[in-house]
């Protein structure tokens, strides 16, 4: 008779998880500095400019899918947002970034506060308050993956 067995969930490596979140924290910093720059650029160093953004977008993604593997909980919101996350979207044409460049500026805000919630909270796991940062961090993990999915849809 063939024993089953059943899948045992990964601990959180914390400490990891953190770095892994200060490293989506850098690329949507940098994106953001790149897209600001770009609304006052014109011409060639624009559409440079928006290379780069795309190129941080990508590298947050990335990010994100390895942050994914050790985080199911964030997986499973990021599914229900209809998000595959390490699917890689070919662009259809160029991406245009001038005509959403003002929304993008304020989601990559919004996305960068909830990392450093994240990475606030994952700081503070033996805590007396942990009962509220369960809550908390579920919350957080569901505006992430609400905000990457429309990020998305603007790229």
């Amino acid at each position: 008779m063939k024993k089953t067995h059943t899948r045992k969930p990964m601990s959180m490596d914390l400490e990891h998880i953190g770095m892994l979140h200060s490293e989506a924290i850098e690329q949507l910093d940098l994106m953001y500095t790149t897209l600001e720059a770009a609304e006052q650029a014109s011409d060639t160093m624009r559409d440079s400019l928006d290379d780069m953004s795309a190129n941080h977008w990508d590298a947050y993604m990335d990010v994100i899918h390895l942050i994914c593997m050790h985080d199911e909980a964030l997986s499973s919101a990021l599914k229900r947002y209809s998000t595959r996350v390490g699917e890689v979207q070919e662009a259809q044409g160029e991406r245009q970034f001038s005509l959403h460049r003002v929304c993008l500026l304020f989601l990559l805000l919004a996305l960068l506060r909830h990392h450093r919630r994240l990475e606030h909270i994952f700081k503070l796991r033996s805590n007396p308050m942990s009962d509220y940062f369960q809550e908390s961090l579920t919350m957080e993990r569901e505006h992430i993956s609400n905000l990457i999915t429309l990020t998305q849809k603007l790229m």
